[in-house]
């Protein structure tokens, strides 16, 4: 096939549909439009020769000519101009909907051959905002400005409980609120604190990524605390109680005999405390039998005959 390949041009294989065709088309048209891209003569060029392969390729009756005699089949198909209903323009109202007929001329300025409206205001459902003026020479439209990416370090009691942080973040100053029981690697998004919007744009969001410092006896699941708490031989096989470390102090948990070396106990309300919408969580012991590393001679004996005991 001579001269341009519209297939390329659109980034879609020949034998494309319809809807492949056009989401390609819509795809170019968002990144080479003038708008997006003032000032810019090959993103010009670019988006003249995407509307022109589009007006061909979304014509069925065209494609077909197109693809029979190539890109000056307008010449071999013995017609002065493009075949079809739609023949001299693009129209647009397929893809964007909306009333009267715009068109788009294949040749020349990519803004000229109008009738019945004004491009720009077909592009304005692509991009945002009104129409009107033309697509070159109006102000750019405000646009959000992006998001800014931070990290805060807190330590593992404010993380159970909560805490509030004033940080200067990109020359601002920001409050933050850590609400309780936040976990290692939770983000939170501060809406509008981000990067300045352009143009009186809306500003970005800042997201704050938090790591909190592992504590040498808890850990934090969910709304849970964890902690592991050695325990006596003796208590494990008869019983007792043993103290236990809590964020609001000492507590006494009681041990019943028999009790197993990694047995899981209850300390209700002991967790991260209760919030608005949320209740409180447990403290979850973990028991650890300490198993005496030597024997005095009457402890083993005392020892087997505990054996025969329990056999």
């Amino acid at each position: 096939m001579a001269g341009k390949d519209f297939y390329k041009i659109l980034g879609v294989d020949k034998k494309a549909s319809a809807a492949e065709i056009k989401k390609a088309f819509r795809r170019q048209a968002r990144q080479y439009h003038p708008d997006v891209r003032p000032d810019d003569k090959a993103a010009e060029q670019k988006f003249k020769e995407i509307n022109e392969a589009y007006e061909v390729l979304s014509d069925e009756k065209k494609r077909k000519e197109y693809d029979t005699f190539g890109s000056d089949f307008q010449q071999r198909a013995g017609g002065a101009g493009f075949s079809g209903a739609r023949s001299g323009g693009f129209d647009f109202s397929d893809l964007f909907g909306g009333g009267g007929r715009t068109t788009f001329s294949s040749s020349g300025n990519p803004f000229g051959g109008q009738q019945g409206g004004d491009p720009s205001d077909i592009f304005a459902n692509l991009f945002g905002g009104g129409g009107g003026g033309g697509c070159q020479g109006r102000p750019p439209r405000p646009s959000r400005g992006g998001n800014a990416e931070h990290q805060v370090e807190i330590d593992f009691a404010e993380a159970v409980r909560g805490t509030e942080l004033k940080l200067r973040i990109d020359n601002q100053q920001v409050n933050v609120k850590i609400p309780p029981g936040t976990v290692d690697g939770a983000r939170l998004r501060l809406k509008g604190k981000g990067h300045p919007g352009i143009n009186n744009g809306p500003a970005g969001d800042l997201v704050l990524t938090i790591k909190v410092r592992p504590d040498r006896i808890f850990k934090l699941e969910g709304r849970d605390l964890i902690c592991q708490v050695e325990v006596p031989l003796t208590t494990a096989l008869l019983g007792g109680k043993i103290e236990v470390p809590t964020f609001s102090g000492k507590a006494m948990l009681k041990v019943k005999e028999g009790a197993q070396n990694g047995q899981k106990m209850r300390l209700r309300g002991k967790g991260v405390a209760a919030s608005k919408g949320m209740s409180a969580g447990d403290q979850i012991v973990e028991l650890k039998i300490n198993i005496p590393k030597s024997l005095t001679p009457k402890a083993k004996t005392l020892v087997k005959e505990l054996e025969k005991e329990l056999l």
